[in-house]
């Protein structure tokens, strides 16, 4: 495993950040990764070089950066050029371009119903990216039954909102949890509630 994961399991915790003033708030948080699901093609590098500067690990939500074309070059461009640690994603063409450029890759799961799961787990298996998210993360027996089915870590996230939540998702097997709501992002205060 990593060392960028390795952190990721530690923390238990990934803010994702869907506005400025959530931005602000994650760079006085102790969390140190982010999903981070908004920018343009204008903006994104100064984002990024931003968090950089204050050692925080980036994850680019790839539908969610209005301007980049999710091919090989738009790949290649977060990568080089706007300097981001990942990607998150829902399709399989770009987790195969973002490791071919060098990206962490994070899958995202919606979990819609029984057939969505199954095709997922195929899907991660076959393109094996470096950890699998499963939305919504309120759904313990299905996190544990594909932790079960996957040999990489899953992150939890959506509709997550207290505590309890978060502890059980992680005791059903997830390595980590994402989550906008910035009161969870305390990890280190709520350590010993969340293990």
């Amino acid at each position: 495993m990593n060392e960028t994961l390795r952190t990721i399991g530690e923390e238990k915790m990934i803010a994702s950040i869907k506005s400025p003033k959530q931005f602000e708030k994650f760079l006085q948080s102790d969390v140190t990764t982010t999903f981070l699901m908004m920018g343009t093609l204008s903006t994104l590098d100064r984002y990024v070089s931003h968090l950089k500067r204050e050692n925080k690990t980036v994850f680019l939500h790839a539908e969610r950066i209005n301007g980049i074309s999710l091919d090989r070059d738009g790949i290649d461009y977060l990568a080089k050029r706007v300097g981001a640690d990942g990607i998150v994603t829902t399709k399989a063409s770009v987790i195969q371009h973002a490791k071919r450029a060098g990206l962490m890759t994070v899958q995202r799961l919606f979990l819609v119903d029984s057939d969505a799961v199954t095709s997922g787990i195929k899907m991660a298996n076959d393109h094996e990216p470096d950890a699998l998210e499963l939305m919504p993360g309120l759904i313990p027996n299905v996190i544990e039954h594909v932790a079960g089915s996957v040999q990489f870590p899953i992150v939890t996230g959506g509709m997550i909102r207290k505590p309890i939540e978060v502890h059980q998702a992680l005791s059903h097997g997830a390595f980590a949890v994402s989550t906008g709501d910035e009161r969870l992002w305390a990890s280190q205060g709520m350590k010993e509630d969340i293990i």
